[in-house]
């Protein structure tokens, strides 16, 4: 590598830093044509890397699949090909268009990426594979089940919501261990490391961190990262660091990898005929998820109940009082989608379109999970560009006081084939009804499961033209509107809450039990 091109790539980096995304993919092709040819023979995948992060910048998923799947491809390291290769497979989860079977089997292809052991060593070390119990397990076991959680980190994050409640597993029955690949720490590591026997911290994910994790002798590892933040605990996995290997919340997908046994999953996103899409066997449990709202959302759910008792309304029975606490125009509803931008493809756009027009009185608040004004101007472009009317849709960069905003919500529109998870449940927790369209897939069918567990499968679209449909019955319809808030409210009461966390602990117990086979 030249001086002059390790001078381009510091500038590309700081533009990206300062979210000068269109400079930044500017001087990236002008570096990519004056390349000499030893950079490309040797170095073009930071290239294609630095393509990725300046697509992810601008909102533009399949730019930031084609620039990962390339920098995997020439990259000469077989770590950092994983790692792209890992962010590949995250981005064509925004994608339309990709069946099932083609999506498994990109994911099938990383998982050969992790038959090449970067040390031959590992093998004879590696803990032997247990055969998955079919049967009832054993309730009865002789000693705790020591279980295992392999994350990035375990900092408050969404999947921190859904994992919380692992950590809450009774401590006669389990020995709980925690590992963590970053050394960050906030309130919610505290609480993992209050809550567990044992809690380490990784540099990394080399032999020493492998033979550490097998000392503990664990009868199940449980996976929070799977392929996202480039796929850092997967190299772990690969070396079999306990008999039974479980992936759960942290990923939402097969993995791909061998030497993951099994994913945690239920009967909504993966129903009869749904294995051939993954390499785990699937562990299906009566509901997938338990969200941990926090003390914000729980404070803001609590002044909503009181204010709909305030106003009659707490006996959801759709009366005039309940109309009335609709809008005073008919369909003059707001409508939100506060998510990732990468998730909002063009035919989300045009489902969105048409809602809009149906409804003249209606508005859409669009809000980022990133703060980057670049991703606010390149989604309100497109908006134009797709023929949405931009005087009724406000686009928001990300912001940490976004509860309150969309407690406001009246409907929550959710995005196609990458659905929200945490961001569902939130606004499910703050009383706010979701509407989601039913993908072929896990992923596809995350939002399916919540709205299937918060016992409003009705939210369910089937396509795009039942979406729509729904959309604007909900719109018209301030009654029904104040029934389904009326309801989601209710669940999220302090005894509702515990009582969910109790039943999804002794389900994921007995579960945890059965992989294990009665170790």
């Amino acid at each position: 590598m030249t001086e002059r091109e390790r001078a381009a790539l510091r500038g590309i980096r700081a533009q990206l830093a300062r979210g000068e995304a269109e400079a930044a993919l500017a001087a990236l092709r002008a570096l990519r044509e004056t390349a000499s040819p030893e950079f490309r023979a040797r170095e073009l995948w930071r290239v294609h890397e630095l393509f990725g992060a300046a697509f992810r910048l601008l909102g533009d998923a399949a730019g930031c699949a084609q620039a990962y799947y390339e920098a995997a491809r020439a990259d000469r390291f077989l770590r950092s090909q994983r790692a792209h290769y890992s962010s590949y497979l995250f981005a064509l989860h925004y994608l339309p268009g990709i069946s099932a079977a083609a999506l498994a089997a990109q994911h099938f292809a990383c998982g050969r990426l992790y038959e090449a052991r970067e040390d031959e060593g590992a093998r004879a070390r590696a803990v032997p594979p247990r055969p998955l119990s079919r049967g009832g397990g054993a309730a009865g076991t002789a000693r705790p089940l020591r279980v295992g959680f392999l994350a990035p980190d375990f900092l408050d994050s969404a999947a921190a919501r859904f994992y919380d409640v692992f950590f809450d597993l009774p401590r006669r029955a389990f020995t709980l261990h925690a590992y963590s690949l970053a050394a960050e720490e906030d309130a919610l590591t505290a609480s993992v490391r209050a809550r567990t026997a044992a809690y380490r911290v990784f540099a990394g994910e080399g032999i020493a961190a492998a033979d550490i994790v097998r000392a503990d002798r664990l009868d199940v590892l449980v996976d929070l990262g799977g392929h996202t933040a480039g796929g850092v605990t997967l190299p772990l996995l690969a070396r079999r660091l306990a008999p039974v290997q479980l992936e759960a919340v942290g990923w939402f997908d097969t993995t791909g990898v061998p030497a993951v046994d099994a994913l945690l999953t239920d009967g909504v996103m993966d129903g009869a005929g749904a294995a051939r899409l993954f390499t785990e066997r699937l562990c299906r449990l009566p509901r997938a998820w338990c969200f941990t709202p926090t003390a914000a959302m729980r404070a803001l759910a609590a002044q909503a109940r009181e204010a709909q008792a305030a106003r009659g309304t707490e006996d959801a029975r759709g009366t005039q009082a309940g109309a009335a606490a609709g809008q005073a125009v008919a369909g003059g509803v707001t409508f939100a989608a506060f998510g990732n931008f990468l998730k909002i493809s063009d035919a989300v756009l045009a489902t969105w379109r048409e809602i809009l027009c149906r409804l003249p009185a209606a508005r859409l608040v669009l809000q980022d999970t990133l703060r980057a004004p670049v991703r606010v101007r390149a989604l309100r472009a497109r908006l134009a560009a797709q023929g949405l009317p931009l005087a009724r849709a406000a686009v928001r960069m990300g912001e940490d006081g976004y509860l309150a905003a969309l407690a406001r919500a009246d409907v929550v529109l959710d995005t196609f084939p990458y659905p929200g998870g945490a961001m569902t449940a939130t606004a499910l927790a703050l009383g706010v009804p979701v509407l989601t369209l039913a993908g072929s897939h896990h992923s596809a069918r995350v939002g399916c499961s919540l709205l299937t567990a918060a016992g409003h499968p009705e939210l369910i679209a089937a396509d795009a033209a039942a979406y729509v449909r729904t959309a604007c019955e909900l719109a018209r319809d301030s009654g029904r509107r104040a029934r389904l808030r009326a309801d989601l409210l209710r669940q999220q009461t302090e005894a509702a809450i515990a009582a969910r966390r109790t039943d999804y602990l002794r389900h994921f117990a007995a579960a945890l039990r059965q992989l294990a086979g009665g170790a």
